[in-house]
């Protein structure tokens, strides 16, 4: 076993949540950190390679027999991350699990609004409009971490296209056996152990909810004097359940043009149709 066997690296609002708590909770063979780590793309961790043994100390509950690996949405965006990863782990196994992205970003806005991140006075129009004048800030720019095809083409560029295991959010949802069937091979091609007498479930995370404080949340967001995860679980003690409104149909054909081939882009890297109606 390596120290570092495979790495979940997004797309941020497209299941890889479900997927870690999948991988957790269903294989005896695999050790997955239930903590996004964000080693692979944060300078401030990763610190040139300096960082890697404190990094993997986070897997030392792993047993003997077990794979192991993380998940970090932030990995597939990261212009930094295939490089690096490449660099320590060159036979690391990658799996993106990608969904529509105009739905991504949809979703994408009512995290942010959930987090304090994006103010209740901009509206999913203001959002995806202004992305360009937002970028580098976060949750600025819901509308770039949909360009999948240009993602996908950075791990390409360091790694063979078998070591990558690319599906989509909607497959998994209606082809749910099917598709975890895949995830499983591909990480463990040869365990002995089979599911084909058994429904595999893809775990509902991350389900969507609003905070009954949202000007509170703001404030949290923007504190420099509490981290992340601090921030995270503030805002989660304060959530109810959200009924999304639909996407205003201006909004969706604006972002239609925006990702207009995007799947074909893909598929052409790839090998494989998505089918979505960008």
């Amino acid at each position: 076993m390596s120290a570092l066997d495979f790495l979940i690296i997004g797309a941020q609002k497209s299941g890889s949540t479900s997927l870690r708590a999948f991988l957790g909770e269903q294989n005896e063979e695999i050790f997955i950190l239930k903590r996004e780590r964000h080693f692979w793309n944060t300078d401030a961790h990763y610190q040139d390679g300096a960082g890697l043994g404190e990094y993997l100390e986070k897997f030392a509950e792993a047993l003997p027999h077990q794979i192991k690996g993380e998940k970090s949405p932030s990995y597939l965006v990261s212009k930094e991350a295939p490089g690096r990863i490449h660099k320590h782990f060159p036979e690391v196994k990658i799996i993106a699990i990608l969904r529509n992205p105009i739905d991504r970003a949809y979703s994408a806005y009512w995290h942010g609004r959930r987090i304090g991140a994006i103010s209740a006075k901009t509206t999913f129009g203001d959002a995806v409009r202004n992305y360009k004048i937002n970028q580098g800030k976060p949750f600025g720019d819901v509308v770039t971490p949909g360009h999948y095809s240009q993602q996908i083409a950075r791990y390409l560029d360091f790694f063979p296209l078998e070591q990558l295991h690319v599906l989509s959010f909607e497959s998994t949802l209606s082809q749910t056996n099917e598709q975890l069937q895949g995830v499983l091979k591909f990480l463990l091609p040869n365990s002995s152990i089979t599911y084909g007498d058994r429904q595999l479930d893809f775990p509902k995370r991350n389900v969507a909810r609003a905070s009954r404080f949202p000007k509170i949340n703001e404030a949290i967001f923007k504190s420099k004097l509490i981290s992340y995860s601090r921030k995270s679980k503030i805002s989660k003690k304060y959530l109810v359940d959200l009924k999304v409104p639909d996407m205003l149909d201006a909004d969706r054909e604006f972002l239609q043009e925006i990702y207009a081939g995007e799947n074909q882009a893909l598929q052409s890297i790839l090998g494989k149709n998505f089918a979505w109606n960008t």
